[in-house]
């Protein structure tokens, strides 16, 4: 090879550390790229890559929990939860027994003429609504059998009529809700008596205090308001005039059919039925427990159901595994829809968010951002390959078959998405995008159904029987949290030239315990050592390791703000004589 001369001293320094870059092979990193980061913040000061903050206990659930937390919200200034199939309000068991679907929707809303704010709950074990933890049927069954009439007493009525009744709700003296009627009744004939109606079957409904009259003019076939009588009386006298009538019995109150997916939307609720996986149904403008049958649209087909629904800013957004479609319009014109320009679904419909930034949602090629009309924004470019099932930098890919776990939240200019990696089942990931870089970074955690509380800004997360708040401690519960970050790999002029490396430089603010740095030459270790002070920099002798390329790892456990802000190589370039 002939005589080997050293040529001059060189340093190459990586600082400004923004995010990871899963697109590019490690030696062709720009310097602000990461080739791996775990528990690294990114975000909170650019540049530097600190120890995420750790989590703490917001509230605990039943030891008797079982089943990986899936819905958190905070709904009429309460707490729920569902855990596996059971609901918690407030931490306290509130319904068990839901489906075995694992997909259940909580919104809350106060119907027309209610002076309550309902929590109403779709699942497909059945729709119920709650409030101070008395839990009802969203909805009330109509009664199943028609009155019996008879001509009464001496009094004003001749003709022929009929009859139906329905039950009520009251709020107070105004009617909260009603059912569809009973089935009409058979004529009766009288002269100049009243009716009198018996067969007034009471409803078992708790939530049901009164019952309605209805019945029709001589000869007439619409029923008109009569009367009120409580829920237990089953008898009645009717003895008001025609003219004397009120208003018609509507029959088109019709109960909701069983659904897990509703959405609060123009004040209707939007609910997908899985026995119409085509259907949208929508209720009564502020009256949620009204389902007319004639309120539906059939969108696509039934081979790509329907499964998720969000409300963005004037139009409904609805997701199937294949597209997604806006539904545009109002009470009054009516509803229609579109399918979207991106004809792009997604397998985690219960990681649909929507955000300031618009739509969010993952489909099987990234994480994307929607406004249902134009073309879709992709989000995660730089992580793109974990979408395609590739391991990179010891990232493993989305376990797709584990799709319906994925959750995502938006906090703090900040997106969250947590998703399972690998073999696992559930979330034990969680990628965090920054709206003001750009860029992506990971935490490796359990982080169940995420969800922003904006009452105690805070970003919660499940963690087995707990309720957590993520980025407000110092450790995760108490714990040390291990940190490590993989700069980009380097080779100073060109991979294709050895040097020999002498030193290297770690600049880091390490105000307790130690960070250990691992420097590798030709991804081969060769050197290790501990660093601890303030805002050390520590110049390491190498010994003249020859290599081509050099890298490093450094590593923290612990719940110091360590704070690491670049590091150094100081090598010599050497050819052939």
């Amino acid at each position: 090879m002939g005589e080997v001369a050293r040529l001059a001293h060189s340093t190459e320094s990586l600082t400004v550390f923004q995010g990871i870059n899963l697109r590019r092979e490690r030696t062709s990193l720009q310097d602000g790229d990461v080739a791996r980061a775990i528990n690294c913040d990114l975000h909170t000061q650019v540049g530097t890559a600190l120890l995420r903050r750790g989590r703490t206990l917001v509230y605990s659930l039943p030891l008797a929990a079982s089943g990986r937390q899936r819905l958190q919200e905070t709904l009429a200034g309460a707490r729920y939860n569902v855990t596996g199939t059971v609901l918690y309000k407030n931490g306290v068991s509130l319904l068990t027994g839901l489906s075995g679907t694992l997909r259940t929707s909580l919104l809350a809303m106060r119907p027309l003429q209610d002076t309550t704010t309902w929590t109403f709950i779709a699942d497909q074990s059945g729709l119920r609504k709650e409030v101070g933890g008395t839990v009802r049927t969203w909805g009330i069954a109509p009664p199943g059998t028609a009155p019996v009439l008879a001509a009464g007493a001496a009094g004003a009525l001749s003709g022929v009529y009929n009859v139906s009744y329905t039950y009520v709700r009251l709020d107070g003296t105004a009617v909260a809700h009603e059912s569809n009627p009973s089935p009409t009744s058979l004529d009766v004939t009288v002269t100049a008596t009243t009716i009198s109606v018996s067969g007034l079957t009471a409803s078992t409904d708790p939530q049901v205090t009164h019952k309605r009259l209805y019945r029709t003019v001589n000869g007439g076939s619409t029923r008109l308001f009569d009367q009120q009588i409580t829920n237990a009386t089953t008898t009645a006298t009717l003895s008001v005039a025609d003219t004397g009538l009120g208003s018609a019995v509507a029959t088109d109150n019709d109960r909701p059919s069983l659904a897990s997916v509703a959405v609060l939307h123009q004040e209707h609720v939007f609910l997908l039925d899985p026995a119409n996986p085509d259907y949208l149904w929508w209720s009564k403008r502020f009256r949620p427990e009204s389902v007319p049958t004639t309120n539906f649209l059939r969108i696509g087909s039934s081979a790509d159901p329907l499964h998720g629904l969000v409300s963005l800013v004037g139009l409904l957004g609805v997701f199937t595994l294949k597209t997604k479609y806006r539904v545009l319009g109002n009470d009054t014109s009516g509803f229609v829809h579109q399918e979207a320009l991106s004809s792009r679904g997604t397998p985690a419909p219960q990681a649909a968010l929507v955000t300031e930034k618009g739509c969010l949602f993952v489909a099987r090629d990234g994480l994307f951002r929607t406004n249902f009309v134009q073309e879709d924004e992709e989000l995660s470019g730089l992580i793109a390959p974990l979408f395609e099932g590739l391991t990179v930098n010891d990232y493993l890919p989305i376990n797709w078959d584990a799709a319906s776990t994925m959750a995502l939240a938006y906090w703090k200019q900040r997106l969250y998405f947590a998703y399972p990696s690998g073999d696992a089942t559930s979330p034990d990931m969680l990628a965090v995008y920054s709206f003001h870089t750009s860029q992506w970074y990971f935490y490796q955690m359990i982080a169940d159904a995420l969800y922003s509380d904006e009452a105690s800004d805070q970003l919660w997360a499940g963690l087995g029987t707990d309720v957590t708040a993520l980025e407000t401690g110092a450790g995760d519960l108490g714990a040390p949290i291990t940190m490590t970050l993989d700069p980009a790999s380097r080779a100073l002029t060109s991979p294709f030239v050895r040097k020999r490396f002498d030193y290297l430089k770690v600049d880091a603010t390490i105000p307790s315990g130690t960070l250990i740095c691992e420097v590798y030459i030709d991804d081969r270790l060769v050197h290790y050592a501990t660093l601890l002070g303030t805002r050390t920099r520590r110049l390491l002798r190498l010994g003249g390791l020859q290599g081509f390329t050099w890298r490093v790892r450094l590593t923290y456990t612990g719940t110091a703000e360590v704070q690491i802000h670049g590091v150094e190589m100081q090598a010599v370039t050497l050819r052939a004589a």
